[in-house]
């Protein structure tokens, strides 16, 4: 189930929906960035003041819409009542997302942010240390083009072979902050390298069932919708209020992601969450993500990597970036011969944003102009 973190408030879509609606949310955002007074917002979990709507010490978020960057993040994992074992009590755990957009051809391929040994119930992990293997980049757009997104986040406990964890890392130090995905069982993929996992053991490691498991839309500009607001957000596998009913009204997000209450003592009880972040900052270092999402796609069919062999599949990996390029170029020509057919007007500053869009996701520089 999906939260919005407003001020000290934690709130259900439902509610914030509610405060769009009404103005009073638009106008109190409004009025804050244009530094004017503004009048307090009582949601039924907390507050949002001018003064906790941004703290003096923190970078603030970026507004996010069509045509602006998007960066989803993972900012705290807190596994609550898992893992539930019958013996002993720490599991190995995998955190895996997958984000369903345009350029991932309607497949939704997994991507590993985090491979931890020993975890036991009520762990927090932020985001991974310089010792460990992993991403907390969930999804990157330059100009995001999508009316909305599905977001899938998983938690998967249990015992993994040595072999997963040596593999993983191998491929996390070639692929800097873009993610290892998960094209299929026991195949992992990233940088133009996909990885055979020792057939068993990968299929054994990675198609079990998850112990948590989330799937939330994103409605960026979808008509009949509330377009989702920058900042964090923080999902739960089932309506928190079935295990602590103190969740809601006694702990907020604080202004670094942190489940804490209002003396700032982090959440220690059986709900568990993860807590995301949705960002306009523009990110040149993470232009690779969407090609490499686009080929762990294409790849979910086709395999042919013998067992414990790592193939290159950059020439791959560059003719889907090449054919994601051609595509918005496409778009990007044929709306050009729209808009010149247009008279000045709404419709054709609609189109004139949509194509700088489209051409911000051109990273070929022979097919830009």
């Amino acid at each position: 189930m999906l939260y919005y973190a407003q001020g000290n408030a934690i709130v259900t879509r439902d509610e914030l929906y509610e405060k769009v609606d009404s103005g009073e949310l638009t106008e109190f955002y409004r009025d804050l960035s244009l530094k004017k007074s503004t009048r307090s917002i009582r949601f039924s979990t907390g507050d949002l003041t001018p003064e906790n709507a941004v703290a003096p010490d923190i970078v603030p978020f970026q507004p996010i819409g069509m045509g602006k960057p998007l960066t989803i993040m993972i900012r705290e994992v807190y596994t609550g009542r898992y893992p539930q074992k019958l013996l002993g009590d720490r599991s190995d755990m995998l955190v895996t997302s997958a984000v369903r957009s345009s350029f991932t051809y309607d497949a939704r391929p997994r991507a590993i942010h985090y491979l931890a040994k020993g975890v036991s119930r009520k762990k927090r992990l932020s985001r991974p240390s310089a010792s460990d293997e992993g991403t907390p980049v969930v999804f990157y757009s330059p100009a995001l083009i999508e009316r909305s997104l599905t977001l899938d986040l998983t938690m998967v406990f249990d015992d993994f072979p040595k072999a997963v964890f040596e593999k993983f890392g191998g491929l996390m130090s070639t692929a800097a902050a873009i993610p290892v995905f998960l094209p299929y069982s026991a195949y992992l993929f990233s940088a133009g390298v996909v990885t055979n996992l020792i057939g068993s053991v990968g299929e054994m490691a990675f198609d079990r069932s998850p112990e948590f498991s989330a799937s939330e839309p994103l409605d960026i500009w979808l008509p009949g919708s509330v377009p989702v607001p920058s900042g964090f957000a923080l999902i739960s596998d089932e309506n928190v209020d079935r295990y602590d009913e103190t969740f809601l009204t006694e702990y907020h997000v604080d202004g670094r992601g942190r489940v804490v209450d209002m003396a700032g003592k982090p959440y220690a009880g059986d709900v568990p969450y993860i807590v995301v972040s949705l960002d306009g900052t523009p990110h040149d270092e993470l232009s690779a993500f969407a090609p490499t999402a686009a080929s762990a796609a294409v790849l979910s069919r086709f395999f042919g990597v013998a067992d414990k062999q790592t193939e290159s599949f950059e020439l791959l990996a560059e003719g889907i970036k090449l054919y994601n390029d051609y595509t918005c170029r496409k778009q990007v020509d044929e709306l050009d011969a729209t808009i010149a057919s247009l008279p000045a007007g709404e419709e054709k500053e609609a189109l004139v944003k949509k194509r700088e869009a489209l051409a911000k996701n051109i990273l070929t520089d022979l097919l830009k102009k």
